[in-house]
């Protein structure tokens, strides 16, 4: 399809997008990523290292998604629009080295230039498992142009880890403006909105601060910030279902998927590098697959020259 030249600027210089894919249990799945439009090629490239690679096998299993372009932090894009895109995903059974894919880490080190200082090679022993990427190809079928609305929120004190889940969506609530609230069109296909939430009961009622397309059913909501560049990143996604009471949408929360290490001190950091380590090595393992080699300097080289 056509992306007209408004859309595709938010396309290319956003920083942080919400991906949205269907889990095993058809429920809406939802990460903030990076990810880089290719006009050329008609497709957005995103990618995962194969430590995490739940996103792409959702994909594997039903290629619908939707990208939700609704956070602007750092992109210089004052007074832009959200924009939402469908369209189908394909991820191939492949691990990517840099050289595959130049066009996403020459817009990711473009927009985020701090990144190439981490290719320093007292770094490259410790990180070259993140280097190796899982590519996802989304081709956009529709794109829906909405009202932006507030996003971001406070990133300290760090929210809980561990806590109930109930305690932390009290967090999330106190902590963001809005959640992104996702549910499912009359297609099946996952479609975003921003919302302002409260809790009237056990349940948690929606209010979209944007027209949303969603049926009764599976849900999800996450809540996001980022600083715009390479450095914190807090969320916190809740799986359930919703329902349309005319005044809103009840939704029921039902669990949370498992979370990473949030890596806001130098242990944590440092069991996630070993962490990643082991989940690659499984991940290759058990396909019988071997690691492409870097060329750190062509990698290097792909930053924006100084």
């Amino acid at each position: 399809m056509s992306i007209d030249a408004r859309v595709s600027e938010i396309l290319v210089e956003v920083r942080v997008l919400e991906l949205a894919a269907l889990n095993r249990d058809g429920v809406p799945h939802v990460w903030p990523m990076s990810g880089s439009w290719v006009p050329e090629s008609g497709h957005i490239i995103i990618t995962t290292p194969p430590a995490y690679p739940q996103k792409v096998f959702n994909i594997r299993r039903d290629g619908r998604v939707s990208l939700f372009y609704s956070d602007f932090t750092g992109s210089g894009l004052s007074g832009a629009r959200a924009v939402l895109v469908q369209g189908t995903a394909s991820a191939p059974a492949t691990v990517a080295g840099p050289h595959d894919i130049p066009d996403y880490w020459c817009a990711l080190f473009r927009k985020t230039p701090s990144l190439v200082d981490e290719l320093a090679p007292e770094y490259r022993d410790a990180m070259d498992w993140y280097y190796w990427r899982l590519p996802i190809f989304v081709t956009p079928e529709r794109v829906h142009v909405f009202d932006a609305t507030a996003s971001g929120g406070q990133l300290e004190p760090y929210p809980p880890e561990g806590a109930p889940m109930a305690e932390q969506i009290k967090d999330a609530m106190e902590r963001y403006p809005t959640v992104v609230f996702v549910g499912l069109d009359e297609n099946g296909h996952p479609y975003s909105v921003r919302a302002e939430v409260t809790q009237p009961g056990d349940d948690l009622l929606v209010r979209p601060a944007q027209p949303f397309q969603g049926t009764n059913g599976p849900a999800s909501l996450l809540w996001h910030r980022h600083n715009g560049s390479s450095g914190d990143m807090t969320s916190l996604l809740v799986l359930g279902s919703a329902a349309d009471t005319g005044s809103g949408w009840r939704f029921t929360p039902d669990r949370l998927p498992g979370a990473l290490t949030g890596g806001h001190d130098v242990s944590s950091y440092e069991e996630w590098i070993t962490d990643g380590k082991r989940r690659t090595a499984q991940y290759l393992d058990k396909r019988g697959l071997t690691a492409p080699e870097i060329d750190w300097d062509q990698l290097v080289g792909y930053g924006p020259a100084k």
